[in-house]
């Protein structure tokens, strides 16, 4: 009887370890799979987000990694490379996940997978905004008595919205400190730059621009200068 029970019971672990063995070798999701809904969203690679959290700066970040894909987005079964913003994906890709993260892979061939990703935010969100938010955040006040807030992306001056948004395509810019596009002004660009305990901004344009003046940001004179504002 004791045999029998055993015998049992090894079987049905064997039967566990191979339906383990069968869902793990399942868990490949490719373009047009139905399951990718449950992972729609922007992703992010965990070192590309690590560096910004760190230098907080966007040129210096897209330079440290493959700018080509550290960034992903899942839709409609698609899954899509950023490509540096610069041009759409239009391949077929695979990924597998494990946890809160995923892995980026070829549909066919032995090259190696890309990630980790991490869920930066839900399609309904704003991708530079999300992007943004993990470089700069809070109040922050100028000499000119303005004070600048950032909140999850957006940004607010004397608590009115700015048309200003990460710009996340570096390919026509010059590449130094974190580039907003902003409407309504002379020049298209303000650039955030860390100094310390401030943030510098200073207005730029295109970098093939011939009648743009270049900017250092080590000697040049910032357009702006923000201190953290401390609200009690």
């Amino acid at each position: 009887m004791h045999k029998l029970l055993l015998t049992s019971l090894g079987l049905l672990l064997c039967s566990n370890l191979y339906s383990g063995a069968a869902m793990a070798a399942t868990s490949k999701l490719c373009t047009g799979d139905a399951a990718l809904k449950k992972l729609e969203g922007y992703w992010a690679d965990t070192r590309f987000l690590a560096l910004l959290d760190q230098h907080r700066t966007w040129a210096d970040a897209m330079q440290a990694v493959d700018s080509q894909q550290n960034g992903l987005s899942i839709k409609n079964g698609k899954i899509k490379r950023n490509l540096a913003w610069h041009e759409g994906d239009e391949s077929r890709h695979c990924l597998r996940q494990d946890g809160d993260k995923i892995w980026l892979q070829a549909e066919e061939g032995k090259q190696p997978e890309a990630g980790p990703y991490l869920r930066l935010g839900s399609l309904q969100k704003n991708e530079a905004d999300l992007y943004l938010a993990h470089i700069i955040e809070g109040c922050f006040a100028s000499a000119e008595n303005e004070q600048w807030c950032f909140h999850h992306g957006k940004i607010s001056i004397n608590g009115k919205a700015v048309n200003a948004r990460l710009e996340l395509d570096l390919s026509e810019l010059d590449l130094y400190g974190t580039p907003l596009r902003v409407q309504g002004r002379k020049l298209p660009f303000w650039y955030l730059v860390r100094q310390q305990d401030k943030w510098a901004v200073f207005e730029d344009d295109y970098a093939s621009n011939e009648q743009r003046k270049p900017v250092d940001p080590r000697t040049s004179k910032p357009w702006r200068l923000l201190k953290l504002l401390i609200i009690h």
